[in-house]
């Protein structure tokens, strides 16, 4: 089931499956137009969802599983006696289908001074770059550096920080990476060495590039030291997209915190991530190691509010709680609400749920893309290329340029 679709999306599928079509002229007496008998041996796994994972679909979609087969409202099949499954209430038909084909779209939320609702507005951010962030990672908005305290529902909750400029430089909110493809496609490029079709000054920066550092390449991954301002800088060229680079830069620097190495701070773009701190960078190979960050990732996951969020959007597709009811459209504080109960009562005594499992799974798919850096670390296999380079690097520079601008 790992290199199929994601678990939530045969959950939504397995109740609207249970619908049929309306059958009001030809319904048998005493039985609803809106429901449908579906016998057991029609329901059957496939190459991509193991026994196991049907089994466990097919409980969700009955009782929601064992830690909510206690709540009635949950309790949305029954097994008759002749063995096929029925919805249990036609009203569970109406809102299966109100909600059925739901898009999972990126919320804004406020970001405000203090713990409280009442402080000064600063500005809004994307959901999915709050909720990446842990208290005390500071960041640019309305002009001043805030420090992150804590994410309440739909508002971000900061104050001020007057210690410098902030550890995360700038954020330009999640998008489209660029492709595997594509990134392959340049590093191949940089090494064919010719240059004939491009403008004078992008060979010539190309050319101070090899002159004074080296090119990336698949096989390996180069990293880049230098002093700049006072400051120790380095640059890890992954080449994994936008969002992925943003996730190795977020574990770099808190591994670099547990080593003693004082980041300041990291930006991102497609193609690196440039951190800056107060002490150098010796050994790359050690913050790189692939079991450990394999590891940190879990560990860094429950320190912020990706799984939350990542989990409202997996109960919404799954159909454990409704955007759309009669009348009405549940906001979006009113879906966090809602599902941060359940995450918690599901984190405390079901964490192996099977929307858990799906949740991890999503998180670091979708949010950090973290199946990219996986996928560089294990390719490089411990192959880090170190240039202690004398100033700046032309590859270096566009993301110095980044600093302290605001999207």
């Amino acid at each position: 089931m790992n290199a199929g679709p994601p678990r939530d999306r045969p959950l939504g599928r397995g109740l609207t499956a249970l619908l049929g079509e309306d059958r009001a002229a030809d319904a048998p007496a005493g039985e609803s137009a809106s429901s449908k008998t579906v016998g057991i041996d029609l329901l059957r796994p496939n190459r991509l969802q193991p026994r196991r994972d049907f089994d466990e679909c097919l409980e969700f979609c009955a009782t929601g599983g064992y830690a909510l087969r206690a709540y009635d409202r949950w309790r949305r099949l029954m097994k008759a006696e002749d063995g096929k499954w029925r919805l249990r209430d036609p009203r569970t038909a109406r809102s299966i289908r109100m909600n059925v084909g739901t898009i999972v779209g990126t919320e804004t939320l406020d970001v405000r001074l203090g713990k409280n609702r009442g402080g000064k507005r600063l500005g809004q951010v994307e959901e999915l770059f709050a909720a990446m962030l842990r208290p005390g990672d500071t960041f640019l908005i309305g002009g001043e550096t805030v420090r992150f305290e804590g994410l309440s529902e739909m508002e971000v909750q900061v104050s001020r920080d007057a210690g410098g400029p902030p550890r995360i430089a700038v954020f330009k909110g999640t998008k489209f990476a660029t492709s595997t493809l594509l990134c392959d496609r340049v590093l191949r490029y940089l090494h064919s060495g010719d240059r004939s079709d491009l403008p004078e000054p992008v060979a010539n920066w190309l050319g101070m590039q090899e002159k004074i550092s080296r090119f990336p390449s698949r096989e390996r991954i180069l990293v880049e030291s230098f002093r700049h301002n006072g400051r120790e800088f380095t640059c890890f060229y992954a080449f994994a997209g936008y969002n992925a680079q943003q996730t190795l830069g977020m574990l770099l620097t808190h591994r670099m915190e547990e080593a003693d190495l004082n980041p300041l701070g990291m930006v991102a773009n497609d193609y690196a991530v440039l951190i800056w701190g107060l002490n150098p960078v010796d050994d790359p190979a050690s913050l790189l190691n692939r079991q450990r960050i394999v590891d940190d990732v879990d560990d860094w996951l429950a320190g912020n509010a990706v799984m939350k969020r990542s989990f409202r959007g997996v109960a919404t597709i799954a159909g454990l709680v409704e955007r759309s009811i009669p009348g009405r459209r549940k906001t979006g504080r009113q879906m966090t609400f809602s599902t941060d109960i359940i995450f918690d009562t599901l984190k405390k005594y079901d964490p192996n749920h099977l929307l858990m499992r799906a949740t991890r799974e999503e998180a670091k798919r979708g949010l950090i893309d973290f199946s990219r850096i996986k996928e560089m670390l294990a390719r490089i296999e411990g192959r880090v290329e170190h240039v202690h380079a004398p100033h700046v690097t032309p590859f270096a520079a566009p993301l110095l340029l980044e600093v302290g601008t605001i999207p």
